[in-house]
C-alpha cells in the first residue's frame, strides 16, 4: 500500500503567504542521485544507482511502486544514471560502467544493453532523445579529462571528443532543440568556470564561458525553451545560481546563498508551459531540500522537505513539471541510509510573495508523521526570538502549547505528545511570522 505523508506549510511573512501542499514518501533503501521521468499517465518513473546492487528502476503504477533491478553490478560501484522515457513510456538509462552503457526495456520487460566502446567514463552522463527516438548521450570521461558526445544513427554509434584536457566535462547536462541539435552545460576546474556548448548543422560547435566561478561547480541543469533559449541552474561558491541568455549575453543571478554544493548536493530546472523557471536545490547549512520558481515578478520559495542533518552528504534532486505544471521532485536523504524519497505538489495551494531571503523563521515538518502520539519538529532561528508553538484540533480547539518562550539564533528540536488519534495542525509564531504544520495521529 502506498502511504503519503501530506506536508502543508503556510508561511506568514509582513503580510505576504504562501501555502502548498507537498506529498512526500520513500521509495527505496537505499537509492542515490536519481533521474526522474514522468510518463503518458503523469506518474512517476524513477532510475538510480544502489551501492552494490547496480542500477535499479522504480515507477508507479496508480497504486504501488514496482521496482525492478535493470543492471546487476556488484563492483564498482555506480554513481551516476540518466533516464528518459520515449512516446511509448519505454525507458532509457545511460550510466558509465568503464565504457558507458545504454539500457532499453523491451516488449517483453527485459532490459537490454549496449555499451559504447569509449573506455574510462566514471563520471558524468546525460541522456535526450531525438524526435525519432534515437538516443543522444552527453558524457565525461575521467582519463584525459573528456568532454564527449554521442548519438546514434541506427545501429552505428558516432563518438565526438568536444574537449580535452582543463579538468572538464564535470556535471554535464544534455537537451536537444526542436531541430534536435544538442545544447550542453558543463563544469571546468583548475580554473573553475561554468561552460555551456552547443550545435547546429551550419556552423557546428560552439563554446561559452558562462561564469568565472571563485569556487568550484557542484552541479548544473539546463532546461530549454520552446524557442531554444537555455536557462541553468547551478552551484558555485556553495551558493546557488540561475541564469539565461538573453540574446546578447548571459544574465545571472543568486538563487539563494546556502552552502547549496558541499554536502547539500545538486540543483535541477524545469521550466513550465510560459518558460517561467521552477528550480530544486539543497541547503546544507540548514539541511532542507528547496523549490523556488519565478511568478514573472519574483522568486517564490517553499520548503520541500527537511533532511538529516547528521550526514555527509545528501540531496541530489531532479525536478519535472507536469502538464499542469505541478512539480515532482526526486532526491535522496543521504548518508548513512540513502532514503530514496519522492514529492510531489498538488497545486491545491496559493503561493504569494512569499520570500526566504525575508524570513527569520523557518521549520521543518512534524516526525514521524503520521505518528502514535509522540512527535518531533525542528526549527531555526536566524536571530534570537520568541517563539510559541500551539496545536489545534480539527475544530480549532487548542489542545496543548508545547513550547512558549524565548529562542536563542539556532536549531533548536521540540517534541511533544498527542494521545488521541486525529489530524492535528501546529502553529509555530516568532514575531511577526506565522508557520502551519499538520500531523496525523494514528491510533
Amino acid at each position: 500500500m502506498r502511504v503519503f505523508v501530506l506536508l502543508v506549510s503556510a508561511f506568514l511573512t509582513f503580510g505576504s503567504t504562501a501555502f502548498s501542499d507537498w506529498l512526500i514518501e520513500n521509495v527505496d533503501i537505499p537509492g542515490i542521485n536519481p533521474s526522474l521521468a514522468l510518463n503518458s499517465a503523469g506518474y512517476p518513473c524513477i532510475a538510480y544507482p544502489v551501492e552494490g546492487t547496480g542500477v535499479k528502476y522504480a515507477e508507479w503504477d496508480g497504486s504501488q511502486w514496482l521496482i525492478d533491478c535493470a543492471y546487476s553490478l556488484t563492483y564498482p560501484n555506480i554513481a551516476y544514471v540518466s533516464l528518459v522515457l520515449d512516446t511509448a513510456d519505454t525507458p532509457h538509462i545511460c550510466f558509465p560502467r568503464g565504457n558507458l552503457l545504454y539500457l532499453t526495456r523491451d516488449d517483453s520487460l527485459q532490459w537490454q544493453s549496449e555499451e559504447l566502446e569509449f573506455p574510462g567514463t566514471e563520471r558524468h552522463n546525460s541522456l535526450a532523445l531525438g524526435a525519432e527516438g534515437s538516443p543522444h548521450i552527453a558524457f565525461s570521461i575521467d582519463y584525459g579529462y573528456i568532454l564527449a558526445y554521442a548519438y546514434r544513427l541506427g545501429s552505428m554509434w558516432n563518438i565526438e571528443i568536444l574537449e580535452s584536457g582543463n579538468n572538464t566535462g564535470w556535471f554535464v547536462s544534455l537537451k536537444l532543440d526542436t531541430d534536435d541539435n544538442p545544447h550542453i552545460s558543463y563544469a571546468r576546474r583548475s580554473p573553475d568556470l561554468l561552460m555551456y556548448a552547443s550545435m547546429d548543422v551550419t556552423s557546428g560547435w560552439s563554446f561559452q564561458v558562462i561564469d568565472s566561478l571563485s569556487d568550484e561547480c557542484n552541479n548544473t541543469s539546463l532546461a530549454l525553451s520552446e524557442d531554444g533559449v537555455p536557462h541553468i541552474s547551478y552551484n558555485a561558491g556553495n551558493e546557488v545560481h540561475y541564469t539565461y541568455w538573453t540574446g546578447s549575453g548571459w544574465h545571472i543571478e543568486t538563487l539563494d546563498a546556502c552552502d547549496s554544493g558541499s554536502f547539500g548536493w545538486g540543483t535541477s530546472i524545469a521550466l513550465d508551459s510560459d518558460d517561467q523557471p521552477h528550480i530544486a536545490y539543497c541547503q546544507a547549512d540548514e539541511d532542507y531540500l528547496m523549490y523556488a520558481s519565478w511568478d514573472g515578478s519574483d522568486w517564490q520559495y517553499e520548503l520541500v522537505d527537511t533532511l538529516p542533518s547528521y550526514i555527509l552528504r545528501r540531496g541530489d534532486p531532479d525536478i519535472v513539471l507536469d502538464t499542469l505544471g505541478r512539480p515532482h521532485i526526486v532526491y535522496w536523504a543521504g548518508y548513512p541510509d540513502h532514503d530514496l524519497r519522492y514529492a510531489w505538489n498538488d497545486g491545491t495551494g496559493i503561493s504569494e510573495g512569499f520570500k526566504e531571503a525575508d524570513c527569520n523563521l523557518l521549520c521543518g515538518y512534524p516526525h514521524p508523521n503520521p505518528t502514535l502520539g509522540m512527535t518531533t519538529l525542528q526549527l531555526f532561528l536566524a536571530a534570537d526570538s520568541h517563539i510559541s508553538v500551539t496545536i489545534y484540533d480539527v475544530s480549532g480547539h487548542v489542545v496543548s502549547i508545547p513550547e512558549s518562550g524565548q529562542f536563542p539564533a539556532g536549531t533548536h528540536d521540540t517534541s511533544f505528545s498527542v494521545t488521541t488519534p486525529g489530524i492535528y495542525m501546529m502553529r509555530i509564531v516568532s514575531e511577526d511570522q506565522s508557520l502551519v504544520r499538520r500531523f496525523l495521529v494514528l491510533d
